[in-house]
């Protein structure tokens, strides 16, 4: 038991030794005494934080990310931001599941790979995983360059390959990344994922032309939609209502969450799948697309031409 009152205290700086003395009586005495042996001052927190992405790393400074002392350049912090969120999201998904072996992964639309580059960090390095992850990316720039990235600092289980992202189609996929392919392209990225039976996928969509464009040439407007701005907001929602609902209906359980705040990107949702062995009432789902189509005057979804048996 630690006593109410204390009769000395001692506070240790780098040039002295400063000491309290409280006698019986209640007199208190100073006492400083000069450091013989040299003290360096240590600003270090006690408990250093456990990064899940390191930007000391070297892959960063070559991606650009960094200077070469590993720090975050100006321009970029709002993108190591928008990284960072997303191997949190991504651990929470992974972390749970149970491999067989090598983790097969496609990220589907791949561009710079930032993302690529730290999921790949992620998994080898906090989680341990044996990993086999292709980053799908049709210009060739940039997967050359990359490649050279991947063998300069001998990054076993990454590789970048040329292909669009219809025309890639993997013989084993246990995740499929999609973050940010344009328009259609997340749905050529999803129906790939359940066509090869991907455990987990996970989309970022963005530019949400085809259901708007639809919506716009019925003419079936509403109180809401007659406003521009809502009608692409409601198209955004439509089409990834649907995403979702497609997804449910090949066996996922589906979740959809905000990425990351509004303030450094707006396409900041995240649809997650699931596969699941849950019963699965297609008929109820497909009446609730065609609901969807019905009320804003939409013919089909991309991913229902794509994924032809649904409707």
């Amino acid at each position: 038991m630690i006593p109410c009152r204390f009769l000395n205290a001692v506070l240790f700086t780098i040039d002295e030794d400063i000491t309290l003395l409280v006698s019986s009586k209640g007199k208190a005495t100073i006492q400083t005494k000069k450091v013989q042996e040299c003290r360096e001052q240590n600003l270090q927190h006690d408990k250093q934080k456990i990064r899940l992405i390191n930007p000391a790393n070297p892959w960063w400074y070559q991606l650009g990310l960094t200077t070469r002392e590993g720090k975050i350049t100006a321009d970029l912090q709002h993108k190591f931001k928008q990284i960072y969120k997303y191997a949190e999201i991504v651990e929470s998904l992974i972390k749970p599941m149970k491999f067989d072996g090598t983790v097969h992964i496609a990220d589907m639309g791949a561009g710079k790979g930032y993302l690529t580059f730290a999921l790949h960090e992620l998994l080898t390095q906090r989680l341990n995983l044996d990993v086999d992850i292709k980053g799908v990316e049709i210009r060739p720039d940039l997967v050359l360059k990359i490649n050279e990235i991947i063998k300069a600092d001998n990054l076993k289980g990454l590789e970048f390959v040329e292909s669009s992202i219809e025309a890639y189609h993997p013989e084993k996929l246990d995740v499929l990344i999609a973050l940010h392919a344009c328009n259609t392209a997340t749905d050529d990225a999803i129906a790939s994922g359940i066509k090869a039976g991907a455990e987990l996928i996970v989309c970022a969509p963005c530019c949400h032309k085809q259901i708007r464009q639809e919506m716009e040439r019925s003419g079936k407007v509403d109180v809401i939609t007659r406003y521009g701005i809502f009608l692409e907001r409601q198209a955004v929602m439509i089409t990834d209502t649907i995403r979702a609902l497609i997804l449910e209906y090949f066996g996922y359980k589906t979740q959809v969450m905000e990425f990351i705040e509004m303030e450094h990107t707006p396409k900041n949702v995240l649809l997650v799948g699931r596969k699941t062995k849950a019963y699965v009432d297609k008929d109820g789902i497909t009446r609730q697309i065609d609901d969807l189509k019905k009320k804003y005057g939409i013919e089909r979804h991309y991913l229902e031409t794509v994924l032809p048996l649904i409707g």
